[in-house]
C-alpha cells in the first residue's frame, strides 16, 4: 500500500506523539528499572530529529492546506521561526566566539523542537481509536506504577533518576517526566466526552502530577481542570456537580495525607520566599529585566549564557524570549499563544465547539500561556505544540464547512434544499449521494 504524503504525515505525527508523551515516560522508567539500555538516549532530542527529517521531507505535502486554511496563523508561525534562525545567525556572525556559539546551537536545538512540535500538534490525529487506546493504557500503567510506588515506598515522590546507581544521566528529571504526564493528561481528557470519566481523570491526574514532583506542571493542571469544570458547570448540572465531587476528592486526600504531604516540594508553594529554586529563579529573571531595560529593542542575545558550557542561566518566564531574540522576537513568540488561547476559547464559549480538537487546542494552549508567563523560559519546547494544535482545529473547521457547503448545494450551484432540485441532481448523477463519484466530496479527516 503506497500512503500520501498527507496520510504518511498523519501516521508519523500519532506515533511520534506517542513515543514524546507517554512512550517517554515508559522508556525512562524502564531505562531506570534496567530493564532496558539507554538506546536512544534521553528519547526526546533523538527522537525529534528523526521526525524533524521526516517532516522536512514531508513538509511540501503540507503547506498549501496548512497556509490558506488557517487565516494566516501558520504562515506568522514559519515567519517566526524564520525570524529567530535568521536573528540567532547575523549575531553570531557578528560577534562570534564560544558563547555566541553555544547561543546559537541551543536556538537551532530549540527550533528544531518547534518545527516537529508544530507540525505534529497540526497533523495528530485526535479521533484516531487506536491513538486513544494505545494512551489509556499508556495511562493506566504510569498511574498504576505509581500507586504501587507510593503504596510500597511510602513516599510521596518519584524520582526515576534515584533507581540508577550509575548512567543516571541517561534517566530523564522529574521535569521530563511531568512535561509528558501533562500531555498525556490534556489529550485524555480532550478527547474524553462522560463527565465521570473525566472526574476520574483529573483525580487520578493530580495524583501523578504531584507524586512526579515538578510544582509548575501540576498546578498548571490543577488550574486547566478547574477552568474546563467551571465552564462546563455553566452549561451541564452533571458537570456541576462533578466539579463539586472533583473538589471535594481532592480535600479529601490533602487533608487525610496532610502530614505526609506537608514537607513535599509541591506544597512549599505556600512559603516561596523560603525556597532555594526560587530564589534563584528571582536572581536570574531580575538579571533578565536589567538587559532588556539597557537594550529594549534589541535584547541581549545569549546575555543567559556565562560560559559555552553554562547555557541554562536564562529567566524563567516569557521574557528570556525578549533577551534573546529582541522585542520583535518576544511579541511574535507570545502573541503565537495568545492568538492560538484567545481564538479557541472563542470557539468554546462563544461558537459552542465541543470537538476534541477545539478542547485540546484550548487546554494545550491555556497550559502553555499560564507557564511562559510564570515558570517556563523560551526554550521549552511545548508551545509549539499549542501553536500546531490550534492551526490543527482551525483547518479542520474549515474543511467541515467546505463539506457542508458542499452538501447543500447542488452541481449547478443551486441549493440542495430547493424543492425538485435535490431529485434532479440525484438522477443526472444516477447514483446516490452516498457512493464515491458523486459531487459530495467530502475531504479526508484530519
Amino acid at each position: 500500500m503506497i500512503l500520501s504524503g498527507d496520510a504518511l504525515t498523519k501516521r508519523v505525527s500519532a506515533l511520534g506523539f506517542f513515543v514524546l508523551f507517554p512512550g517517554f515516560i515508559l522508556y525512562h522508567t524502564l531505562v531506570a528499572m534496567g530493564m532496558i539500555p539507554a538506546l536512544l538516549g534521553g528519547l526526546f532530542g533523538v527522537v525529534s530529529v528523526m521526525l524533524f527529517v521526516v517532516y522536512c521531507a514531508l513538509l511540501s505535502s503540507q503547506l498549501h492546506v496548512l497556509l490558506s486554511a488557517t487565516r494566516g496563523y501558520a504562515l506568522l508561525t514559519f515567519a517566526f521561526f524564520a525570524y529567530v534562525l535568521l536573528w540567532a545567525l547575523v549575531n553570531f556572525g557578528l560577534v562570534g566566539g564560544g558563547i555566541m556559539r553555544a547561543a546559537l546551537i541551543q536556538t537551532i536545538e530549540t527550533l528544531v523542537l518547534w518545527l516537529v512540535l508544530f507540525i505534529m500538534g497540526y497533523r495528530v490525529p485526535l479521533d484516531s481509536p487506536r491513538l486513544a487506546r494505545a494512551f489509556w493504557l499508556a495511562f493506566a500503567l504510569i498511574a498504576g506504577y505509581l500507586l504501587f510506588h507510593v503504596a510500597t515506598t511510602g513516599q510521596w515522590m518519584f524520582f526515576a533518576r534515584r533507581m540508577v546507581e550509575e548512567g543516571g544521566e541517561n534517566v530523564s528529571t522529574y521535569q521530563g517526566y511531568a512535561r509528558s504526564a501533562l500531555v498525556l493528561l490534556v489529550f485524555l481528557i480532550a478527547i474524553s466526552e462522560r463527565a465521570v470519566v473525566r472526574a476520574g481523570l483529573i483525580v487520578l491526574g493530580a495524583f501523578v502530577m504531584f507524586v512526579l514532583g515538578a510544582r509548575s506542571e501540576l498546578y498548571a493542571f490543577l488550574a486547566l481542570t478547574l477552568v474546563l469544570l467551571l465552564l462546563w458547570a455553566g452549561m451541564s448540572v452533571k458537570y456541576m456537580l462533578t466539579l463539586l465531587a472533583v473538589i471535594a476528592a481532592l480535600i479529601a486526600l490533602v487533608v487525610s495525607q496532610f502530614e505526609a504531604l506537608a514537607g513535599s516540594r509541591q506544597l512549599q508553594v505556600l512559603d516561596l520566599s523560603g525556597t532555594s529554586s526560587w530564589l534563584a529563579r528571582q536572581n536570574l529573571g531580575q538579571r533578565a529585566s536589567e538587559q532588556i531595560l539597557a537594550n529594549p529593542l534589541l535584547g541581549r542575545f545569549g546575555g543567559h549564557i556565562r560560559s559555552p558550557e553554562i547555557t541554562g542561566g536564562y529567566a524563567h518566564s516569557m521574557i528570556s524570549a525578549w533577551v534573546n531574540y529582541g522585542l520583535l522576537g518576544f511579541v511574535l513568540y507570545l502573541g503565537l499563544t495568545v492568538s492560538a488561547f484567545v481564538g479557541a476559547t472563542y470557539r468554546l464559549l462563544f461558537v459552542g465547539a465541543r470537538d476534541a480538537r477545539w478542547v485540546f487546542a484550548f487546554s494545550i494552549n491555556f497550559v502553555c500561556l499560564l507557564l511562559i508567563v510564570l515558570a517556563k523560559p523560551v526554550f521549552w519546547p511545548l508551545p509549539a505544540l499549542g501553536w500546531g494544535a490550534f492551526a490543527n482545529a482551525l483547518v479542520t473547521s474549515r474543511q467541515r464547512q467546505s463539506s457542508d457547503a458542499t452538501q447543500q448545494a447542488g452541481p449547478t450551484g443551486t441549493r440542495r434544499g430547493a424543492p425538485g432540485q435535490h431529485d434532479a441532481a440525484r438522477d443526472s448523477q444516477g447514483c446516490n449521494d452516498n457512493e464515491s463519484g458523486t459531487s459530495d466530496l467530502r475531504p479526508s479527516a484530519l
